[in-house]
């Protein structure tokens, strides 16, 4: 039975381009058109590998989907722009989502767009919305509502990505890759310092495994009330309207 084709190592495409240009006999011309598309590759892996690329052309919108999609949980707009700056490398000023609830929900009510999914507000477990604080429509209903003890076991939930995230940064045979994950492993090991404070492990140096066995004791306390209260809340929210679903009361 044939295989199917391999995944593309790009470290190793890297490596192979770089190795053109020391071929002996080739000629001086033959030379820099390799190196030129040498740049041109390093240049694109730099982009893909670390956000380099202008995060103009991404709208913030898409860049609050983005990061909602891989935080996994709630988060306010300051956590949205560190975690697009230290996954992605892009960078994301909060002010830039200050009217997004509103927009989303003026495009709601128009009835005119083919969006399949909504950036709405997190509810409260009386249903309103929650201050600062958003979600995915496409969640189940208990993971948009933030309780008294959501967030400290959102951030707990966050570190976890993030520490799963550095674990995954493997080595790299290329320069300008092992730059650019230095880079991210750096910016991301700052923001996991940042949210971590008070959690064994992670301080200036990070212990995966003290942290890990820490963030899981913790959520063992706390996930299962926090999971509680807001279940109780998603069954209320069962019984409003759609829109009241999606977007929370407005009438208390």
């Amino acid at each position: 039975m044939q295989e199917g084709p391999q995944p593309l190592d790009i470290d190793e495409l890297l490596r192979q381009l770089a190795a053109l240009t020391k071929t002996p006999g080739l000629d001086q011309q033959a030379a820099e058109r390799v190196g030129t598309a040498l740049d041109a590759a390093a240049q694109s892996v730099r982009q893909a590998t670390t956000g380099t690329a202008s995060s103009a052309a991404t709208p913030a919108r898409q860049q609050a989907v983005d990061a909602l999609s891989e935080l996994g949980v709630p988060a306010n707009p300051a956590l949205i722009a560190e975690f697009c700056r230290a996954y992605f490398g892009s960078e994301l000023a909060p002010r830039a989502l200050a009217s997004i609830r509103r927009d989303e929900l003026r495009a709601y009510r128009a009835k005119s767009s083919t969006r399949s999914m909504w950036v709405v507000p997190a509810l409260t477990t009386q249903l309103m919305p929650a201050r600062g604080y958003l979600a995915l429509s496409s969640w189940p209903a208990w993971l948009r509502i933030h309780g008294t003890r959501s967030a400290r076991v959102d951030v707990l939930r966050v570190l976890l990505v993030l520490l799963d995230r550095l674990a995954g940064l493997r080595a790299a045979s290329s320069e300008v890759l092992r730059s650019s994950r230095e880079q991210q492993r750096a910016r991301i090991s700052d923001l996991v310092v940042k949210l971590g404070i008070g959690v064994p492990g992670l301080d200036h140096r990070i212990d995966p495994a003290t942290a890990r066995e820490a963030i899981q004791d913790e959520l063992d306390q706390l996930a299962p009330k926090d999971r509680a209260e807001r279940d109780a809340a998603a069954a209320v929210l069962s019984t409003l309207d759609e829109e009241q679903r999606l977007f929370g009361r407005t009438d208390q």
